[in-house]
């Protein structure tokens, strides 16, 4: 056995001086490995010379400083990178200035030392080039996406008079009712309604078993009664929304795409039935059946003089409702003169109509519906003015109904109350508003209301439009109505005109020092008296409503024993059903039906405002719109 005498060497080694020779050797690899290793321990050796006159020597001392430099280091790079502003600010002044000298004090403003930072710079080249930046390599950046989840649903979504209506059980194809719209007296139903002289002479005291005696004794007069029968026949309705799978799947972690498909799916059934309570009908509306009347004035104050006229100017009307538009009106003429403008008054307005689009053209002879433009579109009252340039480039009138009806629908409230249902046998005749007026041709004010509520209470009144048309209702007598429905630029008219017509009333206001913060400036009417009643009407702003049209609804009748639990409903074989269909390809179907219609089971006690003017422009010196 070997014993070992030193590292390298053992006694049965006779060449010690070859193992000497391989000792050192190892000592210098291992040198040349450990100085490789230590060359940043280099950096810090200059030390030495602030606390002596040579560098350090010491390695666990060079080792520590090592350590404290490369901290400092990391601190000082963080905070230059996240938080300049400071760092800038703890440089003393004296070392700012001598920076900025050393960047200026050379040719061209730059030190000597600086055009050789710049050439070693420009020598990288390409190398500098591939940096990341917010578009490099890529144009839209290695950035994240702060993308909110679930989605933000920022359409508006209201349904009042879906929301407000009683919703009942119906049977069959069809709901079937007895109405019976007078009695003796009651001043409904026609003649029938007429009062009743009931008195009568003594019985006569002749013994049945007397000679010439009668059976059956004297009796007092009939009453008489008038009825009528209506049937209203269900109409299917429904509604889809679809996804694939891809959209499925890829929305996960994200959002439940098919719950929102199927959120959505409800709020468009919903606010679709708001449309279809307002204003379906099942029957076209039809054009306006007059021409307009036109009139060519000097502009007034604030208005524009109409520009683009050769010589005359040719005026066609349509009507609109929520889902469609009919054809034009015959047109109308009228020559036009440097500086005027033109007034246009609608006639023959279609019942069911709940707006009126307004086409222009000119020339020295009619230029026909295909050079006739749209030139104000969605107008509400009765009369409008013409100003500014004439459109040369704006849609023409339809020549076909664009979908005013639908063969499958019902009758909302609309036709039902202009009595657009009743002379389209849908309702009985003489089943219409208590008050209609379509050719109102004012804005929505306390007069104007008030001789609705007033002719609800006369009842059996005939309602005179622009055109001469005239409506009148067999049965609404003694109404009082629970609201009025109406867009939101009338419902203020109306507030404006309640503000007004209080104005001669002595009110005092004070206002305390300590409550200036406090006082809420304007005005607006929720509701208002019924001058006749005494009672309250709600006053209710209606988002789809198109301006220019209200209506006064009853809800309920004020009569005893009337066997009518509401008067507006909606009677539903089936009501809303969702459903989810098989899956048969690559996507996932959903839908949403019922079967049911909108009822009234009295028109008579309610009442439709039409031709409401946005202003109280008079067409002289102040435009109609």
């Amino acid at each position: 056995m070997a014993t070992v005498i030193a590292p390298g060497i053992d006694a049965g080694t006779t060449d010690i001086k070859q193992a000497a020779e391989r000792d050192a050797a190892g000592y210098t690899s291992v040198k040349k490995a450990l100085d490789s290793a230590f060359r940043k321990p280099d950096l810090v050796k200059g030390a030495g010379y602030v606390t002596g006159q040579k560098p350090l020597e010491d390695y666990t001392e060079i080792i520590d400083r090592l350590g404290s430099a490369q901290d400092s280091m990391a601190r000082a790079t963080y905070e230059g990178f996240h938080n300049g502003p400071e760092v800038k600010k703890s440089i003393a002044p004296e070392f700012q200035n001598m920076l900025q000298a050393a960047f200026t004090g050379g040719p061209n403003g730059a030190a000597p030392w600086m055009s050789q930072v710049t050439e070693a710079i420009q020598s990288l080249g390409a190398d500098l080039g591939k940096n990341f930046t917010l578009t490099s390599p890529l144009s839209t950046g290695f950035v994240p996406f702060n993308l909110l989840a679930p989605s933000r649903l920022i359409y508006p979504f209201y349904s009042p008079m879906r929301n407000k209506l009683q919703r009942t059980q119906g049977q069959g194809t069809a709901l079937r009712t007895k109405l019976v719209v007078g009695i003796q007296g009651s001043k409904t139903g026609g003649a029938t309604g007429n009062p009743k002289n009931m008195f009568i002479s003594e019985l006569s005291g002749a013994s049945i078993a007397s000679p010439g005696g009668t059976w059956p004794n004297q009796l007092p007069p009939s009453g008489a009664q008038n009825a009528a029968d209506l049937t209203l026949n269900y109409s299917f309705q429904g509604i889809s929304e679809a996804l694939t799978w891809p959209a499925q799947f890829a929305s996960q972690g994200f959002e439940d795409l098919s719950g929102l498909a199927n959120l959505i799916l409800l709020q468009e059934a919903m606010l679709a039935e708001e449309y279809q309570i307002l204003g379906s009908t099942a029957t076209a509306i039809g054009a306006p059946s007059a021409a307009p009347t036109l009139t060519a004035r000097t502009a007034g104050s604030g208005e524009t003089a109409l520009s683009g006229v050769t010589t005359n100017v040719y005026v066609r009307i349509t009507a609109t409702n929520f889902t469609g538009e009919t054809v034009s009106s015959a047109v109308a003429n009228t020559a036009v003169s440097a500086g005027q403008v033109v007034d246009v008054h609608i006639k023959g307005q279609p019942l069911a109509a709940l707006a009126f689009n307004i086409y222009v053209g000119t020339g020295t002879t009619d230029p026909g519906v295909s050079g006739s433009h749209l030139m104000a579109s969605g107008v509400g009252g009765v009369s409008y003015t013409l100003m500014g340039a004439l459109p040369t480039a704006t849609a023409t009138p339809p020549t076909a109904d664009t979908g005013t009806a639908s063969a499958n629908g019902y009758e909302g409230m609309f036709s039902v109350t202009s009595g657009w249902a009743a002379q389209n046998s849908v309702y009985p005749s003489g089943f219409l508003g208590g008050y209609v007026n379509k050719s109102v041709g004012d804005t929505l004010n306390l007069n104007v209301l008030q001789n609705a509520l007033v002719g609800l209470w006369d009842g059996g009144t005939t309602n005179t439009g622009y055109a001469g048309s005239s409506w009148t209702s067999a049965g609404g007598f003694r109404v009082n109505p629970a609201e009025l429905i109406a867009e939101g630029s009338d419902v203020g008219n109306l507030s404006d005109s309640i503000v007004l017509n209080g104005s001669g009333n002595n009110y005092l206001l004070t206002v305390d020092q300590n409550q200036v913060s406090g006082v809420t400036g304007g005005v607006a009417v929720s509701q208002v008296v019924n001058p006749v009643t005494r009672d309250i009407v709600k006053v209710l702003v209606h988002p789809w409503l198109p301006q220019g049209n209200a209506l006064l609804n009853s809800y309920s009748l004020s009569q005893p024993w009337s066997n009518v639990a509401n008067v507006w409903e909606v009677n539903n074989v089936q009501d809303y059903l969702s459903i989810s269909w098989p899956v048969i390809d690559m996507s996932f179907r959903y839908s949403i039906a019922l079967y049911g219609t909108l009822v009234c089971f009295a028109p008579q006690y309610n009442a439709v405002l039409g031709g409401l003017q946005r202003n109280d422009g008079n067409g002289t010196s102040t435009p109609w719109s």
